[in-house]
């Protein structure tokens, strides 16, 4: 019941109306997502889904220019349509709140949509069903849906098509894309769960790589089937590709697509013929790689003559302006990605948000530094107090001058190489260094817990570059995507992770880079307590929270879980074991009964809203706690969640 309740509210905010300036707006409700804390309304456009998939563009309005329509996943499947409103002085497009389309079936997020505009305004929508069949239905502007679906039958495909797209030519046909794999032959078998080096270090299977069949259709009425035969070679890019879209520059038309590790490419169109890759690049004449997992494109003309491309994948979407110029190599150069904005968005820090508490910039009021999915770690400033914090756009924190961005590419990902660009930076604030100035620790996909040290000033924080901490001279390598437990007990700074057999560990600091065992925590039989019951990738992922939760003097743990943790144990632990069948990712309350320096802890309890159980999504949620909302001395609960928001609770609510 709580996940229907939190759906809905989240999508009540994110449909929400009007564009009025929120100077003397309350951004914090209870049991719902923190809302953007700009002042003029205007703020980082925040995505319906853990991924948000461009499906296309079309004039809904009749009007000079081109409205989003953009889909969820299967973790919260629907279909949006965004109306265009203006650019910023920066040229940022603005968008409204989505409004839901209909569809003429029931959305499982599988399906993917692409959307596309004929010269008569028609616009169509067609939905892969398997990977050789389409259905097809046009849009009713007034209905706000789509029509009943004609079957496509799509034949000359070697295998089913993972991806799709339709683009118009310059000759006014139509070219359907499909994206194929290359076969190849499993010399081991890889489950979902785990990853196989080999002893040397590489992966043992062929990493899988993909290609392009087209099939061209005169008419997009009365359309019942293509025939397809290959474009290019089935060695275009590795594991996939996203979506595709067209760009005509004078008399040259180019096909452009977006790849699952980020690079953008293009292929002039001669005939519905394509010509040999060539690249969407930068002013320095290098590759663009888009700043999250996948590439799903559309081309955006504008009215005031600004033209460039939308690329959507997990954690964002972003808008390269087309400086309309190639190099010597017949590459295409965009300028730097800028930010999509939206009217009066919720926060939004990407996917799998991980956020911690705390008066960054030394003004006296608690911001928020979040980690995603992505491998960023990003600065909400609060512009307003702390009893009605307005929390500003995310900016990408640096470190040694760059922008933190992990990427455990080819090695360091427990999943294997196709989980290249995930990150799932896990940070806390905390003074490790008693320097009096905030740093961050934090775990992240590589299973490392690493330190940026604040080498600036209480108003001006600058960060050192990443450094490992150590455990008798070797780094600390602990459960993957977790948050480190930190906290001073009983006057020493305390560290809890999941170690290598998945129960929580402590550990206590020695210097900046060194901390020593303090051995596994316990729980009031004197069992360990586990993580989680099951092994490979299901494992770590905790986000743990020290803070004495209940008032009583002695520090407890807050836990946040995805939905298949079972902690303390396999067979009795929670969220999994619940008696209640829906999952869903949960705040443990784990109650400290003994003492900070000899702390012993009862079997978790469930967080509550309103007497009913928080559950957040599948992957993950993350807990953390400060003085923030109602009288601003309340310790209220904030949780990042799978999607990027920032759900907040006040403690009146909320019991266990």
């Amino acid at each position: 019941m709580m996940l229907k309740i939190n759906f809905f509210i989240g999508v009540i905010c994110l449909l929400g109306l009007g564009t009025k300036a929120q100077t003397n707006a309350n951004f914090l409700t209870s049991g719902q997502a923190i809302k953007n804390g700009t002042a003029n309304g205007i703020g980082q456009f925040a995505s319906p889904s853990l991924t948000g998939v461009i499906a296309g563009m079309a004039k809904v309005n009749d009007d000079d220019d081109a409205d989003l329509f953009l889909t969820g996943d299967a973790r919260r499947p629907g279909t949006y349509l965004y109306h265009f409103k203006k650019f910023t002085e920066k040229g940022e497009p603005v968008f409204s709140q989505g409004e839901k389309i209909k569809l003429p079936f029931e959305e499982t997020g599988g399906q993917r949509t692409v959307v596309i505009q004929t010269p008569s305004k028609k616009i169509h929508g067609f939905w892969r069903f398997g990977g050789k069949m389409l259905k097809s239905a046009t849009f009713d502007r007034n209905a706000n849906a789509f029509g009943k679906t004609k079957d496509i039958a799509i034949t000359g495909l070697p295998s089913g098509a993972t991806t799709f797209g339709v683009i118009r030519t310059v000759q006014g046909k139509y070219l359907f894309l499909f994206t194929i794999s290359k076969p190849n032959k499993e010399k081991v078998k890889i489950t979902t769960d785990s990853a196989y080096y080999t002893p040397e270090g590489f992966w043992p299977n062929d990493l899988n790589e993909v290609g392009i069949y087209g099939a061209v259709a005169n008419s997009l009425d009365n359309l019942s089937k293509l025939e397809a035969k290959q474009l290019t070679s089935l060695d275009q890019t590795y594991y996939g590709i996203s979506g595709y879209t067209s760009y005509e520059d004078n008399t040259e038309q180019y096909l452009i697509y977006g790849t699952r590790f980020g690079n953008i490419h293009a292929h002039n169109i001669i005939n519905e013929e394509l010509a040999p890759l060539k690249y969407v690049i930068d002013k320095n004449h290098i590759l663009h790689r888009s700043p999250s997992v996948n590439g799903y494109v559309a081309y955006f003309k504008g009215s005031q003559n600004k033209e460039g491309l939308f690329v959507s994948g997990e954690g964002s979407i972003v808008f390269y302006p087309n400086t309309k110029q190639k190099d010597k190599n017949g590459n295409l150069i965009f300028s730097d990605a800028l930010p999509l904005k939206q009217e009066n968005p919720l926060l939004y820090g990407g996917s799998l948000v991980v956020p911690s508490l705390a008066d960054w910039d030394g003004d006296g009021v608690i911001d928020m530094i979040s980690g995603n999915s992505v491998g960023k770690i990003l600065f909400f400033k609060n512009t307003g107090t702390n009893q009605n914090p307005a929390y500003q756009d995310p900016v990408a924190l640096k470190a040694g001058g760059i922008d933190i961005h992990v990427q455990p590419g080819y090695r360091e990902d427990i999943q294997g190489p196709q989980e290249a660009r995930w990150g799932y930076v896990c940070p806390v604030v905390y003074d490790w260094n008693g320097d009096g100035l905030p740093d961050i620790l934090f775990g992240d996909s590589r299973g490392k817990f690493m330190v940026h040290l604040n080498i600036g000033t209480k108003t001006k924080p600058e960060l050192a570059v990443e450094k490992p901490l150590y455990i008798k001279g070797l780094d600390v390598h602990g459960g993957w995507r977790s948050t480190p437990g930190v906290a001073n007990m009983a006057g020493k700074d305390a560290y809890v992770i999941l170690d290598a057999d998945n129960q929580f560990h402590l550990y206590y600091k020695i210097d900046a880079y060194n901390i020593s065992d303090g051995g596994k925590l316990k729980l009031t039989d004197g069992s360990y307590i586990n993580g989680h019951r099951r092994k490979g990738g299901q494992v770590g992922r905790a986000k743990i929270h020290i803070v004495d939760w209940d008032g009583d003097g002695v520090k407890d743990m807050l836990v946040g879980t995805g939905r298949g943790a079972s902690i303390p144990n396999a067979k009795t632990g929670l969220p999994y074991n619940r008696k209640k069948k829906n999952e869903g990712a949960a705040v443990l309350f784990m109650r400290n009964v003994g003492t900070d320096s000899e702390p012993v802890f009862e079997f978790p309890k469930m967080m509550k809203f309103k007497g009913e159980d928080i559950l957040l999504g599948a992957h993950e949620c993350a807990p953390t706690t400060a003085y923030i909302g109602g009288n601003g001395k309340t310790l209220n609960l904030v949780v990042g969640t799978e999607y990027g928001t920032y759900m907040f609770y006040d403690r009146k609510d909320l019991s266990w």
